[in-house]
């Protein structure tokens, strides 16, 4: 399977991942994984590091959590993982995705 500018790809989507983030109150937004580092094909995921308003209960962080999730399939018609900033606590992987993600959204 041929490889594609995944990053070019989100670039062009770029109004629509703005309106989703200021939907779901989200802060900040980024992609990291495959996507990220230029292993993307055809059948990968998408991998996106969310961070939403701290002010939110949790009852509607986790509404916001899936219904982002399922928004970002539905435009991408993809599969997609979505990670929050705060369940990093694996200190290296959460180095590695901070290392390596694109930020494509702040609040």
């Amino acid at each position: 399977m041929a490889a594609f500018n995944a990053l070019e790809m989100l670039k062009e989507k770029q109004d629509e991942i703005r309106r989703l983030c200021e939907k779901h109150r989200v802060m900040s937004f980024g992609v990291f994984g495959s996507a990220a580092t230029g292993h993307f094909n055809e059948s990968s995921d998408l991998d996106f590091l969310v961070d939403f308003d701290p002010a939110l209960p949790a009852t509607q962080k986790a509404e916001a959590f899936f219904g982002l999730k399922e928004d970002l399939e539905v435009m991408f018609s993809r599969s997609v993982d979505l990670v929050t900033v705060s369940s990093l606590t694996n200190p290296y992987f959460r180095a590695s995705v901070l290392e390596e993600r694109h930020s494509l959204y702040a609040a």
